[in-house]
C-alpha cells in the first residue's frame, strides 16, 4: 500500500509536502505511511483519493496490469515511442509546450485550492 500511495503521487507531480498541504496533514507522519510505518486512517485514504481522483482500492493495491510510467521530460521519450496525435508525430518542441501548459493549469489549480 505504502508504495502505491507514493507512486500515485509521483506520477501527479506531488511532494510529499504538496500532498500534506493539500489533505490537511503532516508531511513528516505522511511519509512514514509511505515506508510503512505507520498505517493510514480510513479519512487520510480517502482525501488522498479524492485529490487524485482515483478509489481508495487504487491506494491499497497495485494494478495488476503493471502500468509503465512515460516521463515527459525524457530526452528518450521520442526514441522510445512514437507519440501521435490526429495521425500526425509529436514533436520534441510539442512535447515541451504541452509540459508548460500542464505545469500552468497545476500551478493555478494549486492557488485555487
Amino acid at each position: 500500500m505504502e508504495n502505491r500511495i507514493k507512486e500515485i503521487r509521483k506520477c501527479n507531480g506531488d511532494t510529499l509536502q504538496s500532498l500534506a498541504k493539500k489533505v490537511n496533514y503532516d508531511y513528516s507522519n505522511l511519509s512514514k505511511i509511505e515506508r510503512g510505518l505507520y498505517v493510514p486512517s480510513i479519512s487520510l485514504l480517502k482525501k488522498i483519493a479524492e485529490v487524485y481522483g482515483v478509489e481508495i482500492s487504487d491506494l491499497l493495491v497495485s494494478d495488476t496490469r503493471s502500468k509503465e510510467v512515460i516521463d515527459l521530460q525524457s530526452n528518450n521519450l521520442l526514441v522510445k515511442y512514437d507519440v501521435v496525435l490526429d495521425g500526425q508525430t509529436v514533436s520534441q518542441d510539442e512535447i515541451s509546450i504541452i509540459t508548460s501548459i500542464i505545469r500552468k493549469l497545476r500551478n493555478a489549480a494549486s492557488q485555487n485550492d
